[in-house]
């Protein structure tokens, strides 16, 4: 389902979704089916059919809100903070709206690692996660080069998501887990924020214009 579907259906959506965490808080993914959910919303399957939406469109938007909540959290965190610290920020927000609904997403997460589709819709869904809090801290993801810095934090997340599994109710164990890891990739992160601040100085303008100057021929004599 496009960004655009699912701005058309996003009444749907909602209550689709709001659905699958009330049921998901009592019982195993695995085991809610669309029809379910229907009742649960008091929606019908036809309208489903129609929209074009399945159990795994609304696995997609609960998984996007956690997102959105991650991306909101960027006004709230010091800008002149180390990358480090911003990005572990923008994460445990992201991670403490699951706990909100902690039993729900435990529910989807253990039911996600028995499904191979399921699973593999989640790692997809980890490098866009990925993608978009390097962007909230300010290291551009739209180059080449920058494909192994969200794979490297896409992987890091799905480690940390199954510290949270385990966790108790202060995170203690996300957090640690979480800090540690992006301690370990702090190079990266410093690398990548350097290269930012030199785009945006205009610094590669300049860089560029010298090696020009000294590639030039010199002047013909007179």
């Amino acid at each position: 389902m496009t960004h655009r579907d699912q701005s058309l259906h996003a009444p749907l959506l909602k209550a689709l979704g709001e659905a699958a965490l009330a049921l998901c808080a009592e019982k195993s993914w695995v085991d809610v089916g669309l029809l379910s959910l229907c009742q649960e919303a008091g929606q019908s399957l036809s309208a489903c059919a129609e929209a074009g939406i399945t159990r795994l469109s609304v696995a997609e938007y609960l998984d996007q809100k956690l997102d959105r909540a991650m991306l909101e959290a960027v006004a709230d965190i010091e800008a002149e903070a180390p990358s480090r610290d911003r990005l572990f920020d923008v994460i445990m927000a992201r991670f403490d709206a699951m706990q909100d609904q902690r039993a729900a997403w435990v529910s989807i997460l253990e039911a996600d690692a028995q499904e191979p589709a399921a699973s593999f819709a989640r790692a997809a869904r980890r490098l866009r996660t990925a993608a978009w809090a390097l962007e909230a801290i300010g290291i551009s993801t739209d180059s080449l080069k920058a494909t192994a810095r969200v794979m490297g934090l896409a992987r890091r997340l799905r480690k940390i998501e199954a510290l949270w599994l385990k966790d108790d109710a202060d995170l203690s164990k996300t957090m640690a887990g979480l800090d540690q890891t992006l301690r370990e990739s702090e190079d990266w992160l410093d690398r990548g924020e350097k290269l930012s601040e030199f785009f945006k100085s205009g610094s590669l303008r300049r860089t560029r214009s010298k090696a020009a100057d000294a590639h030039s021929p010199e002047d013909p004599p007179a």
